[in-house]
Formats: C-alpha cells, structure tokens, sequence
C-alpha cells in the first residue's frame, strides 16, 4: 500500500469510530444528568439528528429478537424515539474495522448500564454490534447495525442469574 493509501485507511476507520461514537453520544443524550427522559422534542430532534447523520435511507436496524428490526430511517427513527429507557450510557469498545474500498464492516461490544422507564428498574445490558458501512458523498454512513444481546439483568443481580429473564418471562 502507498503512503496514501494508508493514511486514506487510517482516515476511514476514524471516520467509522466518529460516527459511531456519535451513535451513542445521541442514544445518551436523550436524558437528563438526573436520569429522566427530556421532552420528547428534544428528543425528537436528537434523533432526527442521530438518525439522518448515521445511517442510509435505506439502513436497517437489527435488535434482534428482543429488540426487533427496523427498516429505513422513518422506521428507525420511530423505533430509537420511542426508548424503553430513562437513562443509558453506551459504550461501544473494542472495535474491529475492516475496510473494502467504499464499503466497510464493523463489530463493536456494548456495555450499557441503563434504566428501563418500566419500574424504573436500574439494568446492566451487554451486547455486540455487527455493522456495515457505506461511503457516501456526506461521509461514512451504516447500512445495517445488527444487535445481539449478551445479557441485561437487574443492577443488584449477576448476569448468569436470569439470563436475559427480562425478556422471557
């Protein structure tokens, strides 16, 4: 690879980490520093934001069986206005970018601690993104982001104790 092209990559993938950081500084900051929900205007435009400046028009959202698929980024943006939460800090590590031109795929771990706005119940959510991206003329865009869950269990319980009872009973 020349010069160029190395540093092209090396641009590509910090362009990857910034969009996705920019995921969840938008997933995040739909809450109050004191764990409340803000009003739903605002959360609307973060997630106007959040959404047109992530994904293709055409980007589908996988959450898999506990969180279901979403397609297009009307049904996106319905999906991530609504929420479950009150609170949430996503935290997107260890990533994993491989490059092909104008394409890319990406696998992220998740950790959450989060609040479902159900009982206002305090969670700690484990999961992993499998994504693919697109260049496009307004930079880096997903075209997929695929949700598997690891666990989410209640604050004061292991992990190992209900796995993933929440949603199962």
């Amino acid at each position: 690879m020349t010069l160029e092209d190395r540093l092209r990559a090396v641009e590509d993938r910090e362009a990857i980490r910034a969009l996705k950081a920019f995921y969840a500084k938008c997933a995040d900051d739909k809450y109050t520093d004191d764990h409340r929900r803000k009003p739903q205007a605002e959360i609307d435009a973060i997630t106007r934001r959040q959404v047109e400046a992530t994904f293709t028009p055409d980007a589908v959202w996988d959450g898999g069986p506990q969180f279901g698929t979403r397609e297009g980024r009307e049904a996106i943006y319905d999906h991530l206005r609504a929420g479950g939460w009150n609170f949430s800090l996503h935290y997107f590590v260890s990533p994993v970018i491989t490059l092909n031109g104008d394409t890319a795929t990406g696998s992220w771990m998740l950790w959450q601690p989060c609040t479902l706005t159900k009982d206002n119940r305090a969670m700690l959510m484990s999961a992993t993104t499998d994504d693919q991206y697109v260049r496009t003329p307004d930079g880096w865009r997903m075209t997929r982001m695929r949700f598997t869950l690891k666990f989410i269990t209640p604050f004061d319980r292991p992990w190992s104790a209900g796995r993933n009872a929440i949603f199962t009973g």
